[in-house]
């Protein structure tokens, strides 16, 4: 958050002096712990509002984060002139605002039942199941829906760089009232939950850049393959979960039909390629939907124009988080 007033080639430079970089993680903490106090001290829905002003007055002018926001606007949405694409990018970077403004008040969120608005499709939660969704609106309401519906979930985390952050988040995060685990080892990790009668959570829409390429808004994208074939090993549901807000910190959270294979006489890895294709047509639609809600700070695409066809025999072992 202090990219605006430090810029990206002194940071560079802390990688290599760890004094520096520690300065830089305290400064980093400081501004989002005195904004998180400030959260604190208000109603949720006011703090919803504020974070929404906090980040568009803030997020444009980190360039480095606004120039990939606006390229994955751009791969995503290619019908779009100049001017719609900075508009969107401003709103885009109020929506991550509500979130941060949202992260205090977790709690208030999950005990107040007017605030998730929960519909289910078709998923027999009566055992565990693989739980995918994206960073598109407040994800991180995903876990509270499942403790609602009384699934014991284990949900990935990516801890953040900065030590200070990943401690306040994961404070509020206790919120949730699910397992967190961490992104290291995480195929035994969710192996070991699942087999523990836990369901398995993650954000995959992020790129993965050990990952299969599979297409993602007409791209290849570089994706991890194993929530599905934990869906396939231990013979479950993969459902794809969506967050929508209804108004300032209240969702529909929408757990949709369970994403079958199209050819069940495929090889395993073939299936899983299939079943996260149609999960990315899952989140392609959400997107379109509320684009403003895609918290798309990172690079999804290879640099390159064009980038190659999928590859159904790649292995991978990448998976994202809740917290990336």
């Amino acid at each position: 958050m202090a990219e605006f007033i430090i810029g990206s080639p002194l940071r560079k430079i802390a990688r290599r002096h760890p004094r520096l970089q520690r300065a830089l993680w305290r400064l980093d903490f400081a501004m989002v712990w005195v904004l998180a106090k400030l959260f604190t001290l208000l109603p949720v829905d006011f703090s919803s509002r504020l974070g929404r002003r906090v980040g568009r007055l803030i997020g444009p002018r980190m360039k480095r984060k606004t120039a990939i926001y606006r390229n994955n606007f751009a791969t995503a949405f290619p019908e779009l002139d100049d001017a719609a694409l900075d508009a969107l990018v401003v709103d885009a970077w109020g929506a991550a605002g509500r979130v941060l403004g949202e992260y205090p008040h977790l709690a208030t969120i999950l005990a107040e039942d007017e605030r998730l608005d929960i519909v289910v499709k078709q998923p027999d939660f009566s055992r565990p199941c693989v739980v995918a969704t994206a960073h598109v609106c407040n994800w991180e309401v995903v876990c509270s829906a499942m403790a609602k519906l009384g699934m014991p979930n284990s949900s990935l985390y990516s801890p953040p760089t900065n030590p200070y952050l990943d401690k306040m988040l994961s404070d509020s995060r206790l919120a949730l009232n699910c397992e967190l685990l961490s992104r290291d080892n995480s195929a035994r990790l969710l192996m070991r939950a699942l087999k523990k009668g836990r369901t398995a959570g993650a954000v995959m829409d992020r790129r993965i850049d050990e990952g299969s390429p599979v297409p993602f808004f007409g791209r290849d994208k570089l994706s991890t393959l194993m929530p599905a074939k934990l869906a396939l090993k231990f013979n479950c549901d993969l459902v794809p979960v969506q967050v929508e807000r209804l108004a300032n910190a209240r969702f529909r959270v929408t757990f949709h039909e369970p994403i079958r294979a199209s050819d069940p006489d495929a090889s395993e890895n073939e299936q899983a390629v299939d079943m996260t294709a149609q999960v990315h047509q899952h989140f392609e639609a959400w997107i379109r939907k509320h684009p403003q809600d895609w918290f798309a700070s990172k690079r999804f695409w290879d640099k390159q124009k064009n980038s190659a066809p999928a590859n159904p025999a790649r292995n991978d072992s990448g998976i994202d988080s809740y917290a990336a």
